[in-house]
């Protein structure tokens, strides 16, 4: 199963960041930083941080640590599909693009863009006077080459197919750049926004080109406001301010910033409280108002991109009726599951996408009814339920997930037997339908925007293995309106569609329906302009620490 995963015309440049909301309140109003990309994480008014004026210019002579969840994977933009290889590089790189903390694009490396009437072509406008880490320019060349590099098979880059809409590039001058599509595409400005698409030097591709034992993944080279200045296997990535950075007002304000590896959540929790640490990502929820009560600590969440679901296969013939499907969702208390397995950090999925998804449209939410359950099984003839394995990754959320789901099922004569296997195992047998029956699954569309939060999932063009329709729902009317949509150029009329294709899939019920969790991250309280985006990458970019 493939892991991560707007359109949007006319999108203003403004830049929009808001204030995550705390696990627990604090004594005085809050005062947000602000960036420009992402929610930040607001150092409250108790703390000892000293506030600066915008004519004061603070170098912070510290550093900052961030311990995050593993080692990254690379440090090449092109080459990683995991949100915690994005968290280190976004300090380095930049796009012609990049996401608000609504997940809505805008301009960076490109000052404008022009998407045409028939959602085939978008030219962009490129900012001048950037420069890369290695001091070479920016400009039309290096967007082509970038795009160029990624779409060659030769390459093996693991974003190549993220890429695939694009037909050709084409450079019109020093700074205007018009990237044509396959067909119809009104999504592409979001791809463009996604880290994926960060612009890398053209003196590094030259460089692999010419030697194709150089390491891209070790040696990244952005335009950036930090650089890279090393990578200790199992230890730290260290990057340090990147003095000629093009916004001067967005410019690195810490000595260095270090983000180091630590696997066990527990580890991560030890080293904050021992202050080896500044930051730590994904927060356990049990942890969460224990680390909130510590006034050296400010803890902050907000709602997530992701959805977890109950997958089933549709092939089998226990759930080809709409009613079991639908008895299974009334059957499941998500309430119950929020608050006894999320510690209550978290939201009932009521649609396939979750809610800071742009294009996303509210379903009415199948209440818990263990009695309406059973009457709708019965209708199915399978008033004495049926047995089935339910399938999850062998980490202790899933598990707790897993094990709560088939309990309440159980309730209603749905025996599930949950069995649990390490994630890239479990990815290897839904995609080659190696027994698959029931799974608990986890969606976040990392472009932010509706289509590429449904089409992998419910296109009957993305059965596994090539994309994630492990569940082989195939609705001919989803197809039509998915496709209709994606070509289409007027936003309004876009929206109408994609809305129409939550309601359908969500009356269909291919999924039950669980949860939203939120995202929760932890820092200490003399550190600010943290950024935290719903796609669950922390940013460190402009972070201060007093």
């Amino acid at each position: 199963m493939k892991k991560n995963g707007r359109f949007l015309i006319g999108l203003s440049c403004m830049l929009v960041a808001g204030m995550l909301t705390a696990c627990s309140a604090p004594a005085e109003q809050a005062k947000p930083s602000t960036n420009t990309a992402g929610t930040s994480i607001a150092t409250p008014a108790t703390s000892t941080a000293t506030p600066t004026t915008q004519t004061e210019k603070k170098v912070v002579d510290k550093t900052i640590t961030l311990a995050v969840e593993a080692e990254p994977v690379s440090l090449d933009p092109q080459n990683v599909t995991d949100g915690n290889s994005i968290t280190v590089q976004r300090a380095m790189f930049e796009g012609l693009l990049t996401f608000t903390d609504k997940m809505q694009p805008v301009p960076v490396l490109a000052t404008d863009y022009q998407l045409n009437e028939n959602a085939t072509e978008i030219t962009f406008t490129l900012r001048e006077g950037v420069t890369f880490h290695d001091g070479s320019p920016f400009n039309a060349e290096v967007v082509k080459a970038n795009l160029d590099f990624v779409l060659d098979e030769k390459n093996g880059m693991a974003r190549r197919s993220f890429f695939s809409f694009i037909k050709e590039v084409v450079v019109k001058d020093p700074t205007h750049v018009t990237i044509i599509a396959n067909a119809p595409n009104s999504t592409m400005i979001s791809y463009l926004a996604h880290p994926a698409a960060s612009m890398k030097s053209l003196e590094a591709l030259k460089k692999k080109k010419a030697d194709p034992t150089f390491n891209l993944d070790r040696n990244p080279v952005g335009t950036g406001p930090y650089q890279f200045v090393e990578w200790k296997e199992n230890q730290h990535v260290k990057v340090a301010p990147f003095a000629n950075y093009w916004n001067k007002e967005q410019a690195a304000k810490a000595e260095s910033i270090v983000y180091k590896p630590v696997v066990e959540a527990g580890t991560r929790i030890n080293m904050l409280k021992a202050g080896e640490t500044d930051i730590i990502t994904k927060l356990p929820t049990l942890n969460a108002k224990e680390i909130a009560e510590d006034k050296s600590f400010n803890v902050y969440k907000a709602p997530s991109l992701n959805v977890y679901y109950v997958g089933m296969n549709l092939k089998l013939k226990k759930y080809q009726d709409k009613k079991v499907r639908q008895a299974m969702n009334y059957a499941v208390n998500k309430d119950e599951l929020i608050g006894g397995v999320l510690d209550g950090y978290g939201t009932v999925a009521d649609s396939a996408i979750a809610p800071n998804t742009y294009g996303y449209a509210q379903q009415k939410v199948y209440e818990y009814n263990p009695d309406q359950a059973k009457k709708m099984l019965e209708e199915a003839g399978m008033k004495d339920g049926f047995e089935a394995t339910l399938w999850t990754r062998n980490s202790s959320e899933f598990i707790a997930i897993a094990e709560n789901v088939a309990m309440q099922l159980g309730k209603v004569g749905i025996k599930a037997k949950v069995q649990a296997y390490e994630s890239g195992t479990l990815f290897d047998m839904l995609d080659h339908e190696k027994g698959t029956d029931l799974w608990i699954g986890r969606w976040s569309p990392g472009t932010g925007e509706v289509d590429y939060g449904i089409r992998p999932n419910f296109h009957t063009k993305s059965f596994a293995p090539d994309n994630n329709n492990s569940g082989f729902y195939s609705n001919t009317q989803v197809d039509k309106l998915l496709d209709e949509a994606i070509m289409t150029a007027n936003k309004d009329e876009a929206m109408k569609k994609y809305a129409e294709v939550q309601k359908i899939i969500y009356e269909d019920a291919p999924w039950v329906f669980l949860h939203v969790p939120d995202l929760i991250v932890a820092k200490t309280t003399n550190v600010s302009g943290v950024m935290v985006l719903p796609s669950d990458t922390v940013i460190v970019n402009t972070a201060e620490k007093q």
